[in-house]
């Protein structure tokens, strides 16, 4: 097989495959019923093959501009929306190119030993299926989709300086001591934006619009982490693997709970 072809099917996900099968044997029937011309449909293949040559090269070079330059800025972020927010707030911008990575596996629940390793992703999806209702697309690809996430931090270039967002929760506190610890060999200069620091009162930046996220990066960190924070972030993300307790709260920091630690809030909540 021609290499190059090779690399696009790799890059891409089964299902996206099986779409554009049915998408192709789908626009070969129109021609066998002289709906549309062959013409149109060497036409539509040529275009669909220019667009996911396109999805691939974003997949396979995520910190590489359309003329090759290296991405100014990597932001990391613990869900979509706010990935979707910050994204229209970079915009705004337009000085840099500057990419943002989410994660949002829900950190504060479920265990979190070899997070950073398929067994331990395995492990997780199978918890979460036994206790969460989960999208099936969600789940079917969270393994892969959660080795790409981690592959794609690991090889942000040396010399870009990335910035991590997080409000006081435990699911993005948890999951800032997870970022540090697979980034412990980067020389990047690494930044945080506490959010509940800096406007007092959002308990998670999914709570933020994009004109508030413009505001806090016009008042962007001047220094990044020192080395003693981010080894002791990365201390706390060991012990809290170790706990691996299936409940996180966040109260003045991350604390490990028995999955019943709500039960007696729940139920007198429920009597009233």
């Amino acid at each position: 097989m021609n290499r190059s072809i090779k690399r696009i099917l790799e890059a891409l996900t089964e299902e996206e495959v099986r779409t554009i099968l049915l998408h192709q044997w789908t626009i070969f029937t129109y021609v066998e019923e002289e709906k549309i011309s062959e013409k149109e449909w060497i036409n539509q293949v040529k275009e669909m093959k220019k667009r996911t040559e396109r999805v691939c090269e974003d997949r396979l070079h995520p910190f590489q501009g359309e003329a090759g330059e290296v991405v100014g800025h990597v932001h990391i972020v613990f869900s979509e929306s706010t990935k979707g927010s910050l994204q229209l707030a970079l915009r705004r911008k337009e000085e840099t190119k500057e990419e943002v990575i989410a994660l949002s596996p829900m950190f504060s629940i479920g265990p979190i030993q070899d997070l950073d390793k398929e067994e331990g992703i395995e492990k997780r999806k199978e918890w979460l299926f036994n206790h969460l209702v989960m999208d099936d697309e969600q789940w079917m690809h969270m393994v892969e989709d959660s080795l790409k996430v981690i592959e794609d931090l690991r090889s942000i270039p040396t010399g870009v300086p990335i910035t991590i967002w997080v409000g006081d929760n435990a699911h993005e506190q948890t999951g800032l001591r997870f970022v540090l610890h697979l980034l412990k060999n980067k020389p990047n200069g690494i930044y945080t934006v506490q959010v509940t620091d800096a406007l007092d009162f959002p308990l998670h930046t999914g709570e933020l619009s994009p004109a508030r996220l413009v505001s806090l990066l016009e008042r962007f960190p001047s220094s990044p982490l020192s080395d003693e924070s981010m080894e002791t972030y990365r201390d706390e993300w060991r012990a809290l693997s170790e706990e691996n307790a299936n409940l996180r709260v966040w109260k003045r920091g991350i604390q490990s709970l028995s999955e019943n630690y709500f039960d007696a809030t729940l139920i007198q909540t429920l009597k009233e």
